[in-house]
């Protein structure tokens, strides 16, 4: 028959048809070769291998979880519970219970299954209005276990929002950090980290930062960077839960640093 020789060369390339994973002979360099790159798999995959595998639990019918006291919730913080609060990330920084930690509605699908227990109970400091689309999108990811939840108002009402981090500018940042007078976390994937990073900067990926903090609290002043300051809002509470005392979010992240001319290293 005519094969591939009907087709001009001109037209195809055919080393476009050729799957470079065919090359490898051996498994170790095809699996190494196959990983370079990818993304790091997020912790609730194991929890969705086991759901995949035997079929999620059956809730019924759905009921909302139990408004809780918000005179109760320090202590349900001081016994160790995981307690999310889903406000913004730039009103958590201006004030927010300590020990809690903040994912935004927005994020609540990619990053609450780095974090979360799914041996343990789950709270929440939510508004009541976003209460079943928090729920929900917990339920998507295998969090059934919500215990109950406290009125985000009523919380700011009761006065309990004592904690604060900062937020400051990329560019007003970069004296402290080239002069290494700070601790500088980068929390982006390692992805991103190759492309390019800070001056001084250290690599947690965030996924890892909360069995990793005790690497880091240490007493100096903590700058959290990852791209655009979305993600390092979440590492400012999980070293603020870990202990943190100084904790600066970096706004702008890596994307404001590099379009303002700071030095980079690849």
């Amino acid at each position: 028959g005519k094969g591939l020789g009907a087709v001009p060369s001109s037209t195809v390339g055919y080393e476009k048809l050729f799957n470079p994973m065919l090359g490898y002979d051996k498994q170790e360099s095809f699996v190494e070769a196959l990983l370079d790159g990818q993304p790091e798999a997020p912790k609730y995959y194991a929890q969705m291998k086991i759901v995949n595998r035997a079929g999620p639990k059956v809730l019924g019918e759905q009921k909302l979880p139990e408004k809780l006291a918000v005179d109760s919730l320090p202590s349900f913080v001081e016994d160790g519970a995981f307690v999310i609060d889903t406000n913004k990330p730039s009103n958590f920084a201006n004030g927010h219970v300590a020990g809690t930690l903040n994912i935004e509605i927005s994020n609540l699908a990619s990053w609450t299954g780095w974090f979360v227990n799914y041996d343990k109970p789950v709270y929440l400091v939510t508004g009541r209005n976003e209460l079943l689309r928090v729920v929900r999108i917990l339920h998507e990811i295998g969090v059934d276990d919500i215990a109950g939840y406290f009125d985000a108002d009523e919380v700011a009402g009761a006065g309990l929002n004592t904690q604060t981090y900062r937020e400051v500018p990329a560019a007003e940042l970069a004296d402290p950090i080239l002069k290494g007078e700070v601790t500088l976390i980068d929390v982006r994937a390692k992805t991103e980290w190759d492309e390019g990073r800070l001056p001084n900067a250290q690599h947690i990926m965030l996924g890892y930062l909360k069995e990793r903090a005790g690497e880091v609290v240490n007493g100096k002043p903590i700058v959290v960077q990852c791209r655009s300051g979305n993600r390092s809002a979440i590492a400012a509470s999980v070293l603020q839960a870990a202990g943190a005392k100084n904790v600066i979010n970096m706004i702008g992240g890596y994307r404001d640093w590099n379009m303002a001319g700071l030095p980079i290293e690849k």
